[in-house]
């Protein structure tokens, strides 16, 4: 860009602080894919902390989910860029084709926050019934999770006598104190969001929860002490 006077402005010539807003506002997967190693200053600010907690891998813009182009920025931000932030990672965002890119050869020390963004649910189930290191990392470190189902679909499992999605996913998040899930109820779906089973407490930790329920019956389960310490 240029001043009044004509003379050229190099955008790295704003301080830090504005070229952080910057890169907040852009999709981080082209930031990822265009900036890291064009120059120093530009390494420094993608590889900032303050960027660098929230690893939000939704692709909003320019990538098509199923392209060749996908898989190569992808495998070249798994190889080259994921190795060296890790360890500051403390929340991520991902879309469910390019979750086998994040989670399965490199593990996040800090991460306690998970979103799963526009996930079909047979995908999902995959996950959280076959996946050992993905089952693992739930019940070990996530504390907050957030599910984005996508189209209509009833929380349960093919087997009436298998676990609901629902119950499955708490069973698994061992230290799980905030939950919400987004899910299309239909217009006559009648089945219950959750196992209407006598049990003990379904979580002995989550205070927060969002979640679109299908029956009456649903709240009085909410609200019957199957969730002990939930306040929200």
């Amino acid at each position: 860009m240029k001043t009044s006077n004509n003379n050229d402005i190099n955008i790295l010539d704003l301080p830090d602080e504005m070229l952080l807003i910057i890169l907040s506002k852009l999709d981080m997967v082209d930031v990822f894919y265009s900036l890291v190693n064009l120059n120093k200053r530009c390494n420094q600010l993608v590889l900032n902390p303050l960027y660098m907690h929230h690893l939000d891998l939704r692709v909003k813009t320019s990538l098509d989910h199923n392209s060749p182009v996908d898989n190569q920025v992808f495998n070249q931000i798994r190889t080259k860029f994921l190795p060296r932030i890790h360890y500051k990672v403390n929340k991520i965002t991902v879309t469910s084709p390019f979750m086998e890119f994040i989670f399965n050869t490199i593990d996040y020390p800090q991460l306690h926050s998970l979103s799963l963004v526009y996930f079909p649910q047979e995908t999902l189930l995959q996950y959280l019934t076959s996946d050992i290191i993905f089952c693992r990392m739930l019940s070990d470190q996530i504390t907050h999770r957030k599910v984005e189902i996508k189209g209509s679909i009833i929380m349960k499992l093919s087997n009436g006598n298998e676990p609901n999605l629902f119950t499955l996913i708490l069973f698994l998040c061992k230290h799980l104190t905030d939950l919400a899930i987004c899910q299309f109820v239909g217009r006559n779906v009648t089945d219950s969001t959750f196992n209407l089973t006598p049990m003990h407490p379904v979580s002995l930790t989550l205070t927060k929860m969002k979640v679109n329920i299908n029956t009456s019956d649903d709240c009085l389960y909410i609200l019957n002490g199957n969730f002990e310490c939930l306040s929200t």
